[in-house]
């Protein structure tokens, strides 16, 4: 009963707040029924209270009574900026009062809107500042009997409860974010591996056309100057240079070497040294390339076979 009570407040509070907007107020959702917004649990609010700019409590006063007239409302306390209407009553007070009480700034509220009708609001954390200011007010407390600290202790309870709540939340969330760069990870090493795969698929069968290929060279490199326009000669030179084609296509590059280039064991193997008997310190030099090498993407498949000196 309770909470249907304040809810029938709060649409009162919406009530009002649609004709304070046609005035280009704001106004701040204030007291029980705006910490009953925030909190969901509380006892029957008195009176729904309002914030507005202090100019519409002194120059325009009269302007927001005759407003407050056409819903209804009566003044009951013009001290208190007070009006009623049959059992329902609603206070205003002046928004400037939240920042000298609670050093709470008007611009860091919260801006609520709910069917075009718009309002701010208090955090929890900031209705705590208010009612722990309240109660050091002994006014509000013995002639008004506010029960402050009952309200602080809800306000407490809540923020304790959604603390918890939060730091279960944040555990997920962060068990969430690893479990989602894991598998980010696990995507891009598939990648990879589908990459080197894709890029090494052919491997084997480049590495059982080189030897067919040494020996293509074997035969070309010997045959007698006046035997290579021979139309045999000329078909045998185009399967080779179809064969080298496919290598080509498929990321394969000749190793240079040649002789009188230095010895280099990243990327030559050594088959003979003629100097071996009086081999001494310094680079070797290639006497002759017994076999090519090749790379295939930056990686060394096959060493060329060198005779060094």
């Amino acid at each position: 009963m309770e909470l249907k009570a304040n809810k029938k407040k709060f649409e009162i509070f919406l009530e009002v707040t649609k004709e304070l907007n046609k005035l280009d107020i704001i106004p701040i959702l204030f007291g029980s029924v705006g910490l009953f917004r925030k909190i969901g649990e509380f006892k029957q609010a008195q009176d729904v209270d309002f914030l507005v700019p202090a100019e519409w409590l002194d120059k325009k006063w009269k302007k927001l009574i005759a407003l407050m007239g056409k819903i209804n409302f009566k003044l009951e306390n013009e001290k208190e900026h007070e009006f009623i209407r049959e059992e329902e009553r609603i206070a205003f007070g002046k928004e400037e009062e939240l920042k000298e009480m609670t050093d709470i700034s008007i611009e860091e509220l919260e801006i609520s809107e709910l069917t075009g009708i718009k309002f701010k609001e208090l955090s929890p954390e900031q209705y705590l500042k208010v009612y722990e200011f309240m109660l050091r007010d002994n006014y509000r407390q013995e002639k008004l009997m506010k029960d402050d600290k009952g309200k602080i202790d809800l306000i407490k309870k809540y923020l304790e409860k959604n603390q918890l709540k939060r730091t279960k939340e944040e555990e997920y969330l962060e068990g969430w974010k690893r479990c989602q760069a894991d598998f980010e990870n696990y995507k891009k090493r598939q990648e990879t591996l589908q990459w080197e795969l894709a890029k090494y698929s052919g491997l084997n069968l480049i590495m059982q056309i080189l030897p067919v290929l040494d020996n293509f060279y074997a035969s070309t490199d010997h045959i007698p100057a006046d035997q290579k326009e021979n139309p045999w000669v000329i078909g045998i030179m185009y399967i080779q240079k179809q064969l080298e084609k496919i290598l080509e296509d498929n990321g394969v590059k000749e190793i240079e070497a040649k002789t009188g280039d230095d010895f280099d064991p990243r990327i030559h193997e050594a088959v003979h040294n003629s100097q071996q008997e009086k081999e001494k310190e310094g680079r070797h030099k290639i006497a002759k390339v017994t076999l090519k090498g090749y790379w295939m993407e930056e990686r060394i498949i096959r060493a060329a076979r060198v005779i060094v000196e």
